[in-house]
């Protein structure tokens, strides 16, 4: 089959240090099974926010994935007019080009970008076309989530004709996958629509990284602070929506327990007010953006990995982050509801706090406790590769497709 995904917030396969993500692997998967795949994505890296190109590029990744990169415009903050504008221009840019390009027999379109899904469905449909919207956030609906509770119904009228791009694309979908129930969930009610046989959960999931060689700097940032020490680390972006500034706070709280130390890897809009709090505190460590060895070397040295969420946030929710914990052994302490909460109860994988006070109980607990310690990071383990194991995943994800396209001629007809 030639396949199109569309997926404009993941890193590209450009240069070395990238961890691969779902459209990655999920690529990799369908190739390995003898498909041929196009990537719709954007000129700008949402992760690190600088530009891959300055204008709309095409290039060839591997004989079999081709990656078309649509240039719109930068921004800083993941939830911003900028990011939203940035997001329509490239589904108009989309519109326009896939009217030259051979059709393909199947296209699985992730949303967010709920305009982008909203143009392949529109397309997908005419051409009877099997498309498969795989819900990754609940966009646009977020932007109400985060308004003022004053503003709330002002965002609703505003974002009026964007709930119904969504609806659009869930309704007429020719399937709908995401990575949580509860996420998949909210797409079939937001589709008004009953689950189908091909309607299913498939994890984020993720690989273990393969020791490679990492910075001198790193390197004796982990040979000499991190040693010997109880590491809590927090792996991604530092934003609003998975706000890490309750790090801070605990590192305060527990700054006279001198054998804990908190590690903060990544960057983003909220590091100069994170630095600045942390000014006074031995006991928190920046290393700044890390590449995927860099992470992998930073959490073997770790022994609690944090799940944390902006005030308004979206806690039904199961974030890269989960997966790239669990791949290294390292127990978690999350804030998350839903089907995160009761993985971590069930299989006893780390702990869940709800305010500052039962993360700081929580880390003192497994820091005096080396053999609960010792039995969630056991069950990490067991678990990841049970269940979290991006191999076993994405081969799942692939026969589900392959079965969809199969079954599809008997079920959609052009709409011309």
């Amino acid at each position: 089959m030639k396949i199109w995904l569309l997926q404009t917030g993941e890193q590209l396969p450009i240069g070395q240090g990238a961890r691969k993500l779902r459209t990655e692997l999920l690529a990799e998967k369908l190739i390995e099974r003898g498909h041929t795949v196009t990537w719709w994505t954007s000129c700008f890296d949402h992760l690190r926010k600088k530009w891959y190109f300055d204008h709309d590029t095409i290039f060839t990744a591997s004989p079999s994935l081709t990656i078309h990169a649509l240039k719109g415009m930068a921004y800083r903050r993941n939830f911003s007019l900028a990011r939203f504008l940035d997001h329509r221009i490239i589904a108009r840019k989309f519109n326009r080009l896939i009217k030259t390009y051979e059709k393909p027999d199947l296209i699985v379109a992730s949303l967010p970008a709920h305009d982008l899904a909203d143009k392949a469905v529109g397309y997908a449909r005419y051409w009877g076309i099997p498309i498969v919207i795989d819900v990754r956030d609940k966009w646009p609906h977020n932007f109400v989530d985060i308004a003022p509770n004053a503003l709330k119904w002002i965002a609703r009228i505003v974002l009026s004709s964007d709930f119904r791009m969504t609806y659009r694309a869930l309704s007429k979908a020719t399937a709908i996958t995401s990575m949580t129930s509860p996420l998949l969930e909210w797409g079939l009610h937001n589709g008004s629509r009953e689950r189908g046989p091909f309607d299913r959960v498939f994890y984020l999931g993720t690989y273990r990284e393969k020791l490679r060689i990492i910075s001198p700097d790193l390197d004796a940032l982990i040979t000499t602070r991190l040693k010997g020490k109880f590491v809590v680390t927090f792996v991604g972006t530092f934003s609003t929506y998975h706000n890490p500034e309750i790090v801070i706070s605990i590192a305060e709280k527990l700054a006279h327990i001198t054998g804990i130390v908190f590690v903060l890897a990544g960057d983003g809009d909220l590091r100069d007010s994170l630095q600045r709090r942390a000014a006074n505190l031995n006991n928190v460590i920046f290393t700044g953006w890390l590449d995927s060895a860099g992470i992998s070397a930073v959490l073997r040295s770790s022994h609690l990995g944090l799940c944390t969420t902006g005030k308004h946030s979206e806690r039904f929710f199961l974030p890269n982050k989960v997966f790239t914990y669990l791949s290294e052994g390292v127990p978690i302490a999350s804030i998350f509801d839903g089907e995160l909460r009761e993985i971590i109860k069930e299989k006893v994988i780390g702990f869940n706090y709800d305010c500052d006070e039962e993360l700081a109980s929580g880390i003192r607990n497994i820091f005096a406790d080396k053999d609960l310690h010792h039995k969630m990071s056991v069950n990490a383990k067991c678990f990841f590769e049970l269940e979290c194991d991006s191999n076993k995943i994405y081969d799942n994800y692939a026969v589900n497709l392959e079965n969809i396209f199969l079954q599809s001629p008997n079920n959609f007809v052009p709409n011309k």
